[in-house]
Formats: structure tokens, C-alpha cells, sequence
């Protein structure tokens, strides 16, 4: 029953966004609204960290009913709570960055400007009708053991945001 009493909810979107090339590099960036429950507040303050993952698709898109997926990026943000200081920390876990917050809405906030740039291969930047695919998760794969079963069977664990895409200019 304990277990049961912290199921999460949350409620991920991609708000907008954009993409271009440039000197075979990506830039792309996206403004998100990222809330999770009281529930979930109260799972990380209870020393439940939980890992926010942004995915991103390089793709391009065909005539076909299917598009071919040409790159993907993962980018973790892992977010706790300090006990001893009493503060929540973001941490980018590409960047190896930490970043402290008095409350978990600025934490949230943080989170709430996603952008990046990454090196392309010279084939992929002259592709034409090139997409950037994105969507928000949580990732049930770095939950605690005995929170993954639950993920696994109940819902809530399971929050994502729709993919959203945007031509790249």
C-alpha cells in the first residue's frame, strides 16, 4: 500500500518550437510546460529522484505513410530533492550540471527551455524535408526497483508528451 501511495501523475507538452542547419550543426529548441502532481512533489521530497527525458529526431519525411528517422537524441534531466539543504536539484546528466532551486516550481521552470545544438553528418545536413520530432518523458527505467514494477502497471508512471515536430529551416 505504501508503494501505491506515491503513484505519480504528471502532465507533460510541447508548448512550440523550432529547428535549422546551419554549418553541419542542428540547433534546435522548444519551450515545454512540465507539472507533475502533489503526489509526485511529495515522492521526491521523499528521496524519489526522477529522471525527465527530452527525446529529439532528426527526420525526414517521405511521400511514403512512413518517415525514416535519420538521428535521435536522449537528454536526461534528473530531478531530486536535498534533504540537508532542503533545496531540489536539476541535474543535466549529459552536461554533468547542477543546478539548486529553493521550490520544485523553479526546478520545473528550469526545465522549461529545452535547446541544443549537434554536429551533423555532411550527408544528413543536405537532406531536404528534414523534421524535428520531440517529446517529454519520464523514465521509468531509472525509477527504483520496486517503482518500475509499478510503472510497468500502472499508468500514471508512464507520462510522456505527444511527439511534436517542426520543419527545419
Amino acid at each position: 500500500m505504501l508503494l501505491a501511495s506515491t503513484i505519480t501523475t504528471a502532465d507533460f507538452k510541447i508548448v512550440g518550437g523550432g529547428a535549422q542547419i546551419t554549418d553541419q550543426h542542428l540547433s534546435s529548441h522548444a519551450t515545454l510546460d512540465l507539472s507533475l502532481d502533489p503526489r509526485s512533489a511529495t515522492a521526491i521530497a521523499n528521496g524519489i529522484p526522477i529522471i525527465i527525458c527530452i527525446d529529439l529526431e532528426l527526420v525526414q519525411n517521405k511521400l511514403w505513410p512512413w518517415s525514416t528517422t535519420f538521428l535521435e537524441w536522449r537528454y536526461p534531466v534528473k530531478l531530486s530533492y536535498h534533504s540537508l539543504s532542503r533545496r531540489f536539484t536539476v541535474t543535466d546528466q549529459r552536461k554533468k550540471s547542477t543546478a539548486v532551486f529553493h521550490t520544485l516550481g523553479e526546478a520545473l521552470r528550469q526545465l522549461d527551455r529545452f535547446s541544443v545544438i549537434e554536429a551533423l553528418p555532411a550527408t544528413i545536413a543536405k537532406k531536404q524535408n528534414l523534421v524535428v520530432r520531440i517529446r517529454a518523458r519520464i523514465d521509468t527505467e531509472s525509477l527504483p526497483a520496486p517503482l518500475r514494477l509499478i510503472s510497468a502497471l500502472l499508468p500514471p508512471w508512464n507520462e510522456q508528451s505527444q511527439w511534436h515536430e517542426w520543419p527545419v529551416q
